[in-house]
């Protein structure tokens, strides 16, 4: 077991690949930091929820559970340099964590997602993304089906967030 993880998502919205990605985080570590990423963006089509929000839904889906007490949610803004972008996380995480021990493990969604983190964990896990005996699923994927109205987007977000969703919904017509 290690003693901390960390995973980086935008979660726009949380869906059943993220879960699957922090479940085997807080199975293997014994605490679990998860940065929501673009917290400079809200209301856009890539972006459509708040970080505030996207807090609120993971707090929800993991409400009740004992692991919960483990996890802890941070926001950050991009920075748009990929070369970069291990070290900003990590000088952010010295700053929104004073004291705390930085974490030993990254885990990621696939090969590309972990490239920039190669020169700073020593272990690095991939929960992949394409994993025939899990149904692909993507935030793009999620987000079009609620944009267009086609409800099978319930079978790829965790329940406990559903109305949550639906109230965000612009236009709720035919959605729910």
């Amino acid at each position: 077991m290690f003693q901390t993880g960390l995973a980086i998502m935008r979660a726009q919205p949380p869906h059943i690949g993220h879960i699957k990605l922090i479940n085997r985080m807080l199975k293997e570590c014994k605490n679990a930091v998860i940065i929501l990423g673009s917290v400079q963006e809200q209301g856009t089509e890539r972006n459509p929820y708040s970080y505030i929000q996207r807090k609120e839904m993971l707090q929800k889906i993991f409400a009740g559970k004992p692991e919960a007490k483990r996890l802890k949610i941070l926001g950050m803004f991009d920075i748009n340099n990929p070369t970069q972008w291990g070290a900003f996380v990590m000088d952010f995480l010295r700053e929104a964590c004073p004291g705390e021990p930085l974490p030993e493990v990254y885990y990621a969604g696939s090969e590309y997602d972990a490239q920039w983190f190669r020169d700073i964990f020593a272990n690095i896990q991939i929960e992949n993304r394409v994993d025939y005996d899990f149904p692909y699923v993507s935030g793009s994927m999620v987000r079009d089906m609620i944009k267009i109205g086609d409800k099978r987007w319930h079978d790829f977000v965790p329940e406990k967030i559903h109305k949550m969703i639906e109230e965000l919904i612009p236009s709720k017509k035919g959605v729910c």
